[in-house]
């Protein structure tokens, strides 16, 4: 899968990104913030909606390669 949207993010971002647990093992939802989307938008020349469905789609694949790696 090519990656878009990852290699336009800060490494705080990236790691918000691929973290599936929180605090005390409890599952992580992630919510990416309002300028990181607009962002994102504006560079790629997309929707705030379709920022986030890529964003969506990406982290979902690089859990997904994560796991299958280990």
């Amino acid at each position: 899968m090519l990656l878009k949207a990852y290699p336009l993010l800060f490494s705080a971002s990236k790691r918000a990104l691929t973290r599936t647990k929180g605090s005390f093992g409890r599952p992580y939802n992630y919510i990416p913030r309002g300028a990181l989307l607009e962002r994102i938008s504006t560079k790629l020349a997309i929707s705030k909606e379709a920022a986030y469905s890529l964003l969506m789609e990406e982290r979902e694949y690089l859990i997904n390669l994560e796991k299958s790696g280990k």
